[in-house]
C-alpha cells in the first residue's frame, strides 16, 4: 500500500523539488547575493580609536591599522571585494598600504579573511595566521573547522564561501607573541570550538583628561567571533552540545584577558558605529571605545545562548 502511494505521488514530489531547486537558483539565490553585494559594497569613515590604533574596515565587517615608525599592521581581510575600500580608507587617514608589514588574520571565513590575498598583494606584507584557521586561509575557505556541518560542506562545494586563498607565512601557536618593529601581538586560541584566533596588543594614548603629555596604556582585544548562533542549525546544535566543555573553557580563557578596548570582526559585535559616533562629540575622544564592562557582557551573552540552544535541543528529544 505505502509502495503504491510512493508510486502514484512520485512524479508530484520530483516536480515539486524541482521547482524549489529552481526558485532557489533563479530567485532566492541571486536575491540573497545581491543584499549581500550591497552591504559589501557600502563603506565607513576610517577612524581614529586611540594612540596609534585606527579603524580602517566596512560598515560591518571590521579591519584595524596599528602604526609604527618601523612599518604597520593590519588585522582582519574583510570581504574579497573589501580590500580596495580598506586600502582607500587607509590612504584616506593619511597612511599608505605599502607600509603595512604585516596581516593579522583573526578566522578563515569568507569575512574575516575574503580580501587578504589582494591585501597581501598590495602590500607585500607577510600574513600571520593562528594555526587553527592557517589551513582554512591558505585554501581559500576550503578547510575550515566547522565544515563539519552539512550545511558549510554544501556551501563550500558550491563555492559559495569560497575566497582568492592568500599565502600564509607564519603559523602562530597559542600563547605565542609576534613582533613587528615595537609593535607585539599575541595569539590566543581558546578552544577548538571557535575556529578563530583572538589577539591581545597594547596602545598608548595620551590622555588629556588627566593632564596633556601622560601616556596612558590601553589594553586591545581583537576578540574573534563567538560562534553560537542563537536559531542554528540542528547539526550546529548538536556540535554545540558535543563541544560544550570546549566552549565554555573558551568562554572562561577569554574572561582572564586584560581588556580596556574590545574589538571583533563584525563591527555591531563591538558597537562600532555607536561608540564612534560618541568619540565625535566626547571631551575625550577615547573614552568611548574603552569598555570592559561590554566586553565581559559580550561573553556573558554567548554563553547564556549555548545553554539555551542545548536546553532546548534536549528538550526536543
Amino acid at each position: 500500500m505505502l509502495r503504491e502511494l510512493l508510486d502514484k505521488w512520485w512524479g508530484a514530489i520530483a516536480g515539486l523539488a524541482f521547482i524549489a531547486v529552481i526558485l532557489v537558483a533563479t530567485v532566492v539565490y541571486p536575491a540573497w547575493k545581491s543584499a549581500v553585494d550591497r552591504n559589501r559594497d557600502a563603506r565607513a569613515d576610517p577612524h581614529h580609536i586611540a594612540g596609534n590604533l585606527y579603524f580602517v574596515g566596512a560598515p560591518d565587517v571590521t579591519s584595524f591599522l596599528i602604526t609604527a615608525p618601523e612599518g604597520d599592521v593590519l588585522i582582519g581581510g574583510g570581504w574579497e571585494n573589501s580590500a580596495h575600500k580598506i586600502i582607500d580608507n587607509i590612504a584616506q587617514l593619511g597612511f599608505d598600504i605599502r607600509n603595512v608589514r604585516a596581516l593579522i588574520a583573526s578566522g578563515g571565513h569568507l569575512d574575516d579573511a575574503g580580501g587578504l590575498a589582494e591585501l597581501q598583494r598590495a602590500s607585500g606584507a607577510q600574513l600571520w595566521a593562528g594555526e587553527n584557521v592557517a589551513d582554512a586561509i591558505a585554501s581559500g575557505g576550503g578547510a575550515t573547522a566547522s565544515v563539519s556541518d552539512i550545511e558549510d560542506k554544501w556551501l563550500a562545494w558550491a563555492h559559495i564561501t569560497r575566497y582568492p586563498a592568500a599565502r600564509v607565512d607564519h603559523r602562530v601557536k597559542a600563547g605565542e607573541t609576534i613582533h613587528v618593529g615595537s609593535l607585539a601581538f599575541t595569539a590566543h586560541i581558546t578552544t577548538n570550538a571557535l575556529d578563530c584566533t583572538t589577539w591581545t596588543f597594547i596602545v598608548r594614548e595620551r590622555n588629556p583628561a588627566i593632564a596633556p603629555g601622560t601616556p596612558r596604556e590601553l589594553h586591545v582585544v581583537h576578540r574573534c567571533n563567538l560562534g553560537v548562533r542563537a536559531n542554528p542549525s540542528h547539526s550546529e546544535a548538536e556540535r554545540y552540545a558535543n563541544r560544550r566543555a570546549d566552549f565554555e573553557r573558551g568562554f572562561d580563557d577569554l574572561r582572564q584577558l586584560p581588556v580596556d578596548i574590545w574589538l571583533t570582526p563584525q563591527g555591531r559585535d563591538y558597537g562600532r558605529f555607536r561608540k564612534y559616533d560618541a568619540s565625535l562629540h566626547a571631551t575625550d575622544p577615547v573614552a568611548p571605545f574603552i569598555d570592559p564592562e561590554g566586553y565581559r557582557k559580550s561573553i556573558d551573552d554567548a554563553e547564556d545562548t549555548l545553554h539555551k540552544v542545548i536546553a532546548e535541543r534536549q528538550q526536543r528529544r
